[in-house]
């Protein structure tokens, strides 16, 4: 993130290590003096990762940005040192690291608050308008997400705007990359949620350009029971799915 592009994409399949590298990208910077703002796409990621931060660096000042609403966040947080919460941008802006929803950056101004750096965690869950929303909040980003999950939805009709770059539909990386041809794209290519079984499988069926392979060999993993199948017909299949890594039951 600090060379000359404004942007970095990093793609990531299931159980690839996305989580494990924005956190990380978020203590590097933050050690080097470089304060950031996170994009994540819903409250509970957003309070994963204030914990992750936590837990890995418990003296690291973390700002919280919430909305007014009653469950804006968990209330677990209120308990942890240095995690800073409040529902306006300028009072967290001097703190090395501020996270928050897309939907909540929304309402922040540039005039407000502004960072260097930015990460967009679950890029691929995020609408290209979001994105525009609050692209004036940084300068530059580091977008991380999953292209094989499925696009963004909307509740307004987009119809008129299918196949156009601007697209508001689309996902924000989708969008971004439209207008930015040459930013550098980086891949995570190795799953260690998924078992070999299972990898193959999902890669071609919904990464074709993005394949990846499990971490795991077919002889790493094995699922056992304690007792014996009762001969039943859900036994069976959980049987049948210890053996060849899928099983079928019909209701």
């Amino acid at each position: 993130m600090s060379g000359a592009h404004r942007g970095v994409v990093v793609d990531s399949p299931p159980g690839a290590g996305k989580s494990t590298l924005v956190v990380r990208a978020a203590l590097e910077l933050a050690d080097a003096g470089r304060p950031l703002m996170v994009v994540a796409q819903t409250n509970a990621q957003v309070d994963d990762l204030v914990l992750r931060l936590h837990e890995k660096r418990p003296d690291l000042p973390v700002g919280r940005l919430h909305s007014s609403d009653a469950d804006a966040y968990d209330r677990a947080l209120e308990s942890l040192d240095n995690v800073l919460l409040s529902d306006k941008a300028p009072a967290l802006a001097g703190l090395p690291v501020v996270i928050s929803t897309a939907a909540k950056w929304g309402h922040v101004k540039p005039s407000d608050a502004h960072w260097e750096q930015a990460i967009v965690d679950e890029a691929y869950q995020m609408r290209s308008d979001a994105l525009l929303t609050v692209a004036g909040l940084f300068d530059r980003a580091l977008f991380v997400g999953d292209p094989g999950q499925l696009d963004p939805f909307s509740v307004v009709g987009a119809e008129q705007w299918a196949g156009l770059s601007y697209d508001p539909s689309a996902s924000a990386v989708t969008t971004l990359l439209a207008h930015n041809p040459g930013l550098p794209q980086h891949r995570l290519p190795v799953s260690w949620r998924l078992p070999a079984s299972a990898a193959p499988l999902v890669s071609d069926a919904f990464y074709p350009y993005t394949p990846f392979r499990a971490g795991t060999g077919p002889d790493d993993r094995r699922l056992a029971f304690g007792v014996p199948s009762d001969g039943s017909g859900p036994d069976r299949v959980i049987d049948e799915a210890a053996v060849s890594g899928w099983g079928l039951l019909e209701l």
